[in-house]
């Protein structure tokens, strides 16, 4: 497959034809079925933060980080705080009685991506934001927020 571009890029052949190839990426974190809670809305919002993140590793692959971090940072707090907001309610209509701790998580995380933000914004390097991004996201959805679902669910 090719796709005819308009603008000059290193990337064409003598035709003027992109490769597809050079307009794909891999995804830092691959969506799987088994992270849907089966609560809609929620899976929503998860796969928007896991779509936020990849966005992300892409600006990174292309080397456009300088203009992707700021506002991608913006969103991830965005997101999060509508996310966190929409989870929190659902916990407290179930009555979850670990709805507290949970609460606690969605500070912690808010509180530790603000210091990397922090860290990073001299030099802006991602990496270090990556592996927590990756590795908060995937841990709460698929260990705390599987814990209210098994409450729910009883």
């Amino acid at each position: 497959m090719v796709i005819k571009m308009k603008n000059n890029t290193n990337e064409k052949d003598k035709k003027g034809v992109v490769p597809s190839s050079a307009l794909t990426h891999n995804v830092f974190i691959v969506w799987k079925p088994e992270y849907n809670l089966g609560i809609p809305i929620i899976d929503e919002q998860h796969r928007g933060v896991v779509t936020i993140i990849n966005s992300l590793h892409y600006g990174m692959q292309s080397s456009n980080i300088k203009n992707i971090l700021p506002p991608t940072i913006g969103m991830l707090h965005s997101y999060a705080d509508i996310h966190f907001q929409t989870e929190e309610y659902f916990l407290k209509t179930i009555d979850y009685p670990g709805a507290a701790n949970h609460r606690l998580l969605h500070q912690e995380y808010t509180s530790k991506l603000a210091g990397i933000e922090i860290e990073i914004s001299a030099d802006r390097d991602p990496r270090q934001l990556m592996g927590f991004l990756k590795k908060w996201w995937l841990g709460h959805i698929c260990e705390e927020d599987m814990q209210f679902i098994m409450h729910f669910s009883i």
